[in-house]
């Protein structure tokens, strides 16, 4: 029996030494899927932060392209505002000039009436004058009636 319990010992002890060695190979796989799982999340981790990232750089330029039109914009309807009243000036003073002319023109039509009257006054006086001076001629040359 000897020989009996001596093969049984160690049927026993290479169960025992192989239910020790899969019990340390199910920990050391145990390990390395715990190992696999931290490096996976790690990773899920770093790319989730990259991800968020990227999201927040291309929300920045869009919100800075965005500003920059909203800038570009309101400098384009500045200067369009700047040229309708640069425009509006010139008209007012293109008024202003033709009302001054208009006025220039009226006084010197005025003056020039005023001194076409004092012409025709100066006329009809000279016409008298001479028709005066004509008739104290003709009545001078003429005898004197005689007064009895």
């Amino acid at each position: 029996m000897k020989r009996e319990e001596l093969a049984l010992a160690s049927e026993q002890m290479l169960a025992k030494m192989k239910a020790e060695s899969d019990d340390a190979t199910r920990k050391r796989e145990q390990l390395f899927m715990e190992h696999e799982l931290k490096r996976q999340k790690v990773l899920v981790e770093a790319n989730t932060t990259l991800q968020q990232e990227k999201m927040r750089a291309d929300k920045s330029r869009e919100i800075a392209n965005l500003e920059a039109m909203e800038r570009r914009e309101a400098e384009f309807q500045q200067l369009q505002e700047k040229k309708r009243e640069r425009a509006r000036e010139a008209q007012l003073k293109l008024r202003e000039l033709a009302v001054q002319e208009t006025k220039e023109r009226v006084h010197l039509e005025r003056e020039l009436v005023k001194q076409q009257q004092q012409n025709l006054i100066l006329q009809k006086q000279q016409e008298i004058d001479r028709h005066l001076f004509q008739q104290g001629q003709a009545s001078s040359s003429k005898p004197a009636p005689r007064r009895s």
